[in-house]
């Protein structure tokens, strides 16, 4: 957890609410210290007064909340960015809800890719958890076997804390019209995904090829580069293709936290369609 200090100098851009909660006199500030320390604009939550310890200690207790602290050396002040699911947690201190803000491309720190994507199609649209939230689990829309299949048509990632638990959002970025939506898969307790592998079924010539099948992930704690387990939706596998080599998996203290999905359009005609064929997911700090 990094604690930034913020000088005397830069209290003219305060833009401050007070209010008081129980033994804390707290307030809202418009703006923020980045990591090469430049003051970019956003909600900061003042939570009160106390010793730097004090703040980390605060902070690292609801670390699966709360992404980043700021500490005033001058004033002596702990603050919270906005972000996770803070405001479910923390309310209570804060005496009001906090900003969910929605994560920039520029915000993950990893790609994870795999070798054996299908062929067809085009790469979509990248789309994200909100900021601070992390995959905990996933769903697919798959299209059953029939004359022209197309079997995986989507993938949905279902965010959640650095705690594992859930915010109520998703990310699932392009997807084909055809199938139904499985139920979900969930990482176990306080997990997160932080690998994949991709079953597919390669072009071979015949008269019908289907792309992607299935997909399946690792999951692991936020923290720990340790032991991991596997998570996928029963039985695990389609009826065609098979299985590649996972991917790589995000570095310690990051996990997934967006996808970007490679879809072929209709084809018409009665020509042969495979829907999705190829996805790539992000990983962020």
């Amino acid at each position: 957890m990094e604690i930034y200090e913020i000088a005397l100098k830069l209290s003219f851009l305060f833009q401050n609410t007070k209010f008081a909660v129980g033994k804390y006199q707290t307030r809202k500030e418009s703006f923020r210290v980045d990591k090469n320390k430049e003051i970019s604009s956003t909600d900061l939550e003042v939570i009160g007064s106390m010793s730097k310890s004090q703040c980390a200690t605060f902070c690292a207790k609801n670390s699966d909340y709360c992404c980043e602290i700021t500490y005033v050396t001058l004033s002596g002040e702990c603050k919270l960015e906005p972000s996770g699911c803070c405001h479910t947690d923390l309310s209570t201190v804060s005496g009001s809800d906090l900003l969910q803000t929605s994560r920039k491309f520029s915000d993950y720190t990893y790609t994870l890719s795999v070798t054996n994507g299908g062929t067809f199609g085009d790469w979509t649209y990248q789309e994200f958890c909100t900021k601070g939230h992390y995959a905990i689990g996933y769903k697919m829309k798959i299209e059953p076997p029939h004359a022209d299949s197309s079997e995986l048509n989507a993938i949905e990632i279902i965010c959640g804390s650095r705690g594992g638990v859930r915010c109520g959002d998703t990310a699932s970025s392009g997807q084909q019209v055809w199938g139904v939506w499985t139920v979900e898969a969930l990482c176990p307790a306080k997990t997160l995904m932080v690998a994949f592998s991709l079953q597919v079924h390669q072009y071979n010539g015949e008269s019908d090829n289907t792309g992607a099948n299935y997909v399946k992930f690792k999951c692991r704690y936020f923290k720990d580069g340790g032991s991991d387990s596997d998570l996928s939706y029963t039985p695990g596998y389609g009826p065609y293709g098979t299985y590649g080599e996972w991917s790589d998996a995000c570095p310690d203290n990051s996990a997934i936290c967006g996808i970007q999905t490679k879809i072929q359009s209709y084809q018409g005609g009665g020509a042969d369609d495979t829907a999705l064929n190829d996805v790539k997911f992000f990983c962020c700090e």
